[in-house]
């Protein structure tokens, strides 16, 4: 795999030399490349925010299991019972009462997946109001600094050296910008 990767980023390069260099307002000459690299995943990991907001989602993913568990045991005592009432009741009335016990368990499915599914739009909502933040911190920094092109460091095969990393810097600045995120929560059950 390493060796495809290699081949490819080599040939992506080549490709890239044979590509017509753009004119620029300097003459004719494309500005020197300057790099920096940004470690993606250590911003999701480490930014103030979307920790806030993790812990924000995860308190009201366990208030919601809480109710989930109480529901769910009243069905299964409402299944026990259903079971009990089958030789006692007709099969008329056997089969309306499982088919209403059947419609309550698809509702609470239905629940619980339109709410995991709100917590995943919530949360991703989160990522993009730290994203839009974080786009301006490195439009900040580049002209502070003076680079040109930021890449991932996920999408960077060799890496010599720390001083063109520019996570801590990145973090610092979003968590004095961003420190939390009021995540707004869905209400009723």
């Amino acid at each position: 795999m390493f060796t495809k990767t290699r081949v490819f980023l080599a040939l992506a390069i080549w490709a890239a030399m044979l590509l017509p260099v753009p004119a620029t307002a300097q003459g004719g000459k494309v500005p020197p490349t300057v790099i920096a690299v940004i470690d993606g995943q250590r911003v999701n990991r480490e930014a103030a925010a979307l920790k806030n907001a993790r812990q924000q989602l995860e308190q009201y993913r366990f208030n919601f299991q809480s109710e989930i568990a109480k529901e769910e045991e009243k069905l299964r005592a409402e299944e026990q019972e259903l079971a009990r009432q089958r030789s006692v009741v007709t099969p008329e009335v056997f089969e309306q009462r499982r088919q209403a016990f059947q419609a309550k368990v698809i509702d609470l499915q239905k629940r619980i997946q339109e709410r995991s599914q709100s917590l995943e739009k919530m949360l991703n909502g989160v990522r993009e109001q730290v994203t839009i933040q974080v786009i301006e911190i490195l439009k900040g920094l580049a002209q502070e600094r003076g680079f040109n092109m930021v890449l991932d460091r996920a999408q960077v095969q060799i890496f010599i050296g720390d001083n063109i990393d520019i996570t801590p810097e990145v973090l610092k600045r979003l968590d004095q910008r961003l420190p939390t995120v009021k995540v707004s929560l869905p209400s009723g059950k």
